[in-house]
């Protein structure tokens, strides 16, 4: 197999500097015009395009610009993230402050897909000692200002201590994300998107669709945006094609496949491959779209790997044992 996927009679791949770089391109039957060469610079950014059919993208019903042929940040440079507590509130009934985090994106144009995450000053406090405890000596070579407790509730709601606190804090998480070693904890992930992903799971478990794709697609755009792992990533795709499926909105979940296989490019070890494969495969044959292609990656992917498609788990198997712990 190549390293590129084929989903139609024309080889969709990443972007190739052998070759020339077209100067429009598609947003869902939009077109838009590039100086030349400018799509080069996109591709160095981990931008994987999906192309979707001008005529079936009115009926594109997702909240979510990340697929439906707009470009999937992947491999985005985390000096481009940005983060911003955009206001404050406070508790009624357990008289705490929450702070409402928003994480923007400025790879690619203006970032559109506004997502938020609302936290205590609990929550900051406790990521803080965890990183602290766990990356020490990282912590020991780079400079820190976290903001200290103070004692009564009616000091922790003071406006100007409220005020003090949500600046120092947006500092906190811009300082902490230009390391790698932070973006990659445990802690880090549980304080933006892992609680979100667990929610979802837990409600597709339980047939509550629509409450399970807003808390996917909000969970998809912080891990882009956060730069998460690519599996993890290609897993949250997998189970957002199964809500849609489920939905009966085959043509969104046939381009959210899509661009799951994109995002997984060559990683044929993948426990994602073959389910998305034959899940796209299906869809596209109940579409009445070209689907040669796919069953022959699919019939290489068997081959090549001696498992038959029907002894692997199902993509809903994946999504719905995702957090499952292993006996």
């Amino acid at each position: 197999m190549g390293s590129s996927w084929y989903l139609d009679e024309t080889e969709i791949s990443s972007y190739d500097p052998g070759h020339s770089s077209p100067d429009s391109l598609s947003f869902n039957g939009k077109l838009f015009n590039y100086p030349a060469g400018s799509m080069s610079s996109l591709a160095e950014k981990g931008v994987v395009y999906v192309d979707s059919d001008p005529e079936e993208d009115d009926d594109l019903n997702v909240p979510d610009s990340t697929c439906g042929g707009h470009g999937i940040l992947v491999r985005s440079d985390p000096k481009k993230t940005t983060f911003q507590i955009v206001n404050t509130r406070i508790h009624d009934e357990n008289k705490h402050v929450i702070y409402c985090v928003m994480v923007l994106k400025k790879d690619v144009g203006i970032d559109k897909d506004q997502v938020t995450v609302e936290r205590r000053y609990s929550d900051f406090a406790a990521l803080y000692k965890t990183l602290r405890k766990d990356l020490s000596s990282l912590f020991k070579d780079i400079e820190v200002n976290f903001p200290g407790k103070v004692i009564g509730q009616k000091n922790n709601l003071n406006p100007e201590l409220i005020e003090s606190r949500r600046m120092a804090l947006q500092d906190f998480l811009q300082n902490i994300f230009k390391h790698k070693e932070v973006r990659q904890q445990q802690a880090f992930k549980e304080f933006f998107f892992l609680p979100g992903l667990r929610e979802a799971t837990d409600s597709l478990k339980a047939g509550e669709l629509e409450n399970c794709l807003e808390l996917f697609l909000n969970s998809i755009h912080l891990q882009v945006k956060l730069c998460d792992e690519v599996r993890e990533t290609v897993a949250t795709f997998g189970a957002i094609v199964v809500v849609l499926e489920a939905q009966g909105k085959l043509e969104d979940a046939e381009r959210y496949a899509r661009a799951a296989l994109e995002l997984n490019h060559d990683d044929y070890l993948s426990p994602y491959a073959m389910p998305l494969l034959d899940t796209l495969a299906k869809l596209r044959r109940i579409l009445q779209m070209e689907k040669k292609t796919i069953v022959r990656h699919l019939s290489e992917l068997q081959r090549m790997s001696g498992i038959e498609v029907e002894d692997t788990f199902t993509l809903r198997e994946l999504a719905v044992k995702r957090f499952e712990k292993v006996k």
